[in-house]
């Protein structure tokens, strides 16, 4: 399975392997591996109100959420940054998961010919 770097603006915080998808919406989603973060909880909170984002959290649970970010950048394993409308982050204390939204049918049958398949069932 592909590995895609995740940054927050030019700050690479971890990478997933959007082990899940819903591939008719052009959706990709999952786990966040963090590189270095000690409490990636505080430090999208911090890194949220810094730049002045919209979001939910919760203190006492360590929950966060928002909508799509236009600063979280995704970067496919050639360095080149995956298209559509965006990402956003969400979760629990150090467990977060990254939604990618609207990524056009060509790009996800070419980048997520196994989301396709397993969606659409076994065309060969």
């Amino acid at each position: 399975m592909k590995e895609y770097k995740i940054f927050l603006d030019d700050i690479l915080i971890g990478n997933t392997n959007f082990e899940f998808a819903d591939a008719s919406m052009g959706v990709v989603y999952g786990k966040v591996n963090f590189i270095d973060i000690e409490n990636p909880y505080l430090f999208i909170k911090n890194y949220y109100l810094k730049n002045k984002t919209n979001f939910e959290h919760d203190d006492c649970e360590e929950f966060l959420t928002s909508q799509i970010q236009r600063f979280i950048k995704v970067y496919k394993d050639n360095n080149e940054e995956l298209i559509g409308w965006g990402a956003y982050l969400s979760g629990l204390k150090d467990d977060f998961q990254i939604d990618f939204m609207g990524i056009e049918s060509d790009l996800i049958l070419a980048e997520f010919p196994h989301h396709v398949k397993q969606y659409y069932g076994e065309t060969d």
